[in-house]
């Protein structure tokens, strides 16, 4: 008769554990920051980056510590809430810690795999504006990839599903995030601009959006590939509809961001590797998390 109990249980404290992982993951991004945002404001750089960065902080880390209930929601996407931000400052972090810009080894790479290069045939190479405009949307559709699915579950009650996106997600992008400061990559779309693909409405909705709120020197690996990756297994796992359409829509990303000149091809297949490990790896914690728990109730 214990044995449901029990197995629920361990259920619940296992998504906690994974959801408060997933939020410590974010805080101690925002901890290893302090230090070269302090050094972009010595730099010659404004204030206001580094407030902003001690107030982010601030709020992650009491969100993470609180115990008060009326909390838990903020504690729940802490994360997801976190993320934006966390990558609009990588502006200011990539100026601070002051690495050389690697454009020229990634361009090695790619052309030692991909002789053709990609990121400036491909929109000559196939000038649809149809195909064009496709692949622009798959590529605005970011942010819906991660965040729908994720609230999806968390709405409908499936905390451990929640749980184990919420974790690959914050992997995912502490990898990322961590690689753009110590290794900046600008990508071609900095180098040369965007690629000749037809123009459309879609298509100058993305350059705009790109021109005013991406980060130089955050190419390689593909964040955005990374993330979706996790989002389409996450969701192909737990709800399989969402996840065929969130899979299409990754797919169609990841040739965007190739077909229009934002990406080399490394950085997407770069970025798939990611997403695919912090998937595996999330799982694999779950697992663990999971197991004493569901031993302890078969044994009762």
């Amino acid at each position: 008769m214990n044995v449901a109990p029990l197995r629920a249980s361990s259920t619940d404290d296992s998504a906690e554990s994974l959801i408060r992982l997933a939020g410590a993951l974010a805080v101690a991004h925002l901890v290893v920051g302090v230090a070269p945002m302090a050094i972009y404001v010595r730099r010659g750089g404004t204030l206001a980056p580094l407030l902003a960065h001690l107030v982010a902080l601030s709020f992650g880390a009491v969100v993470l510590a609180s115990r008060r209930r009326s909390l838990r929601p903020l504690r729940d996407w802490l994360p997801l809430l976190l993320g934006p931000f966390l990558y609009i400052e990588l502006r200011w972090l990539i100026a601070g810690v002051g690495r050389p810009h690697a454009d020229a080894l990634i361009q090695g790479w790619e052309l030692a795999l991909f002789p053709s290069n990609p990121a400036a045939t491909w929109a000559s190479a196939l000038p649809l504006r149809w195909l064009s405009e496709a692949l622009h949307f798959a590529y605005a559709s970011y942010y819906l990839l991660v965040y729908v699915p994720p609230a999806l579950l968390y709405l409908r009650g499936r905390r451990d599903a929640y749980a184990v996106t919420l974790l690959a997600l914050a992997v995912v992008y502490g990898v990322c995030f961590l690689t753009y400061v110590v290794f900046p990559v600008d990508g071609p779309r900095f180098l040369t601009g965007p690629a000749t693909a037809p123009d459309g409405p879609i298509r100058s909705f993305v350059v705009h959006l790109l021109q005013t709120g991406s980060s130089r020197g955050t190419a390689f690996p593909s964040s955005h590939v990374a993330a979706s990756v996790v989002a389409s297994l996450a969701a192909l796992r737990y709800q399989r509809r969402v996840g065929i359409v969130v899979a299409v829509l990754t797919g169609g990303l990841a040739v965007g961001a190739v077909y229009g000149g934002y990406h080399y091809l490394v950085d997407v297949l770069v970025g798939a590797i990611v997403g695919v490990v912090a998937w595996l790896l999330a799982r694999a914690l779950c697992r663990a998390l999971s197991t004493p728990g569901a031993q302890s109730a078969s044994a009762a």
